[in-house]
């Protein structure tokens, strides 16, 4: 009886490390939603949102978000 108890603490402990330890489906740093998002960081880089202003804080990058060229 104690050895079965052992053996399935046993079977349990590793099954539950080798579920535990799985890259997520969908990743955090993924921010490409759509194939045009992929294409446009792969052809124009990627897209600025915050930019330092003259005191150093960051603010939105409107004119670069706005403009012709993202860049």
């Amino acid at each position: 009886m104690r050895k079965r108890v052992l053996i399935l603490m046993l079977f349990l402990g590793v099954a539950i490390v080798l579920c535990g330890c799985h890259r997520s489906l969908f990743p955090a740093n993924n921010e490409h939603r759509t194939q045009f998002d992929s294409y446009d960081t792969i052809r124009h880089g990627p897209m600025i949102t915050v930019q330092p202003n003259e005191y150093g804080l960051p603010e939105p990058a409107v004119r670069n978000r706005l403009g012709r060229h993202r860049r």
